[in-house]
This record gives structure tokens, C-alpha cells and sequence, in this order.
């Protein structure tokens, strides 16, 4: 897979993720606060998130480190986020803990997480199907 296939290919791939991921916080907000609600009681969402985000973060990094004033550079920075963020949940104690909304309106922050989301994973899409020649 040439350079490029490979950009092309982690851009299609994040997001496909991240229009879904976003279409699922806003359709279950509820079960997605549920959900963050138990794994900070387990003492150890930093590494559980860590273990799904990490990889996919340095995966872009290492394959989508473009920096153009374009769409493309959305999965670079995006990328760069998760990694980090995902390396100071693992490695920080009680950091991803602190990070978790609790409350009974949480839920409005994950479905409005999820237009940011639905929105971004949109435009990428576009851009990496129809855009990109």
C-alpha cells in the first residue's frame, strides 16, 4: 500500500468511526452516560480507554501525519489528540475518572458530543470519497 492509499485509507476509516460513533451518542446518550458511569466505578477507565484509543491514535499519527490548511489535517490533529490524551489517561491516575461527566443531564453532553462528532465525520466522509481524486 503506497503512502498515499495509506492516508486515504486511515481518513475513510476515522471517518466511517467517528459518523457512527457520533450517530450512536446522540440515538443512546443515555445508555452512553450509563455506560461512562459504570467504567469510572471500576477504578481503572483510564487504561480500559486507553486500550481502545491509543492504538488508533498512534495509528494515525504514524499514517496520517499530514499538516495541510485542508480537511485532511482534522485526522492529523485528531490523531495527535488521542494519543495524548489516551497516554495521560493510562498513565495518570484518576485522570480519565475526573474527565467523566456524572449528573442526570450528562447525557446532553454526550448527544452534543455526538453532532460535533456526526458533523465532523461528515464533512471527512465527503471529503475522502468525493473530494479527494
Amino acid at each position: 500500500m503506497t503512502g498515499v492509499a495509506m492516508e486515504l485509507f486511515i481518513e475513510r476509516y476515522f471517518a466511517l468511526s467517528l459518523f457512527a460513533v457520533g450517530l450512536s451518542h446522540i440515538a443512546l446518550a443515555r445508555q452512553w452516560r450509563d455506560f461512562f458511569m459504570l467504567l469510572k466505578g471500576t477504578g481503572v477507565a483510564g487504561i480500559i480507554i486507553a486500550m481502545f484509543t491509543f492504538p488508533l491514535g498512534l495509528l494515525i499519527v504514524l499514517g496520517h501525519n499530514i499538516w495541510v490548511f485542508d480537511l485532511p489535517v482534522i485526522v492529523t490533529i485528531c490523531g495527535w489528540g488521542m494519543t495524548l490524551k489516551s497516554a495521560s489517561y493510562a498513565l495518570i491516575p484518576g485522570q480519565a475518572e475526573r474527565m467523566i461527566p456524572m449528573g442526570a443531564n450528562a447525557h446532553r453532553k454526550y448527544a452534543s458530543a455526538g453532532f460535533v462528532a456526526l458533523a465532523i465525520g461528515g464533512l471527512l466522509l465527503y471529503h475522502s470519497f468525493f473530494r479527494v481524486k
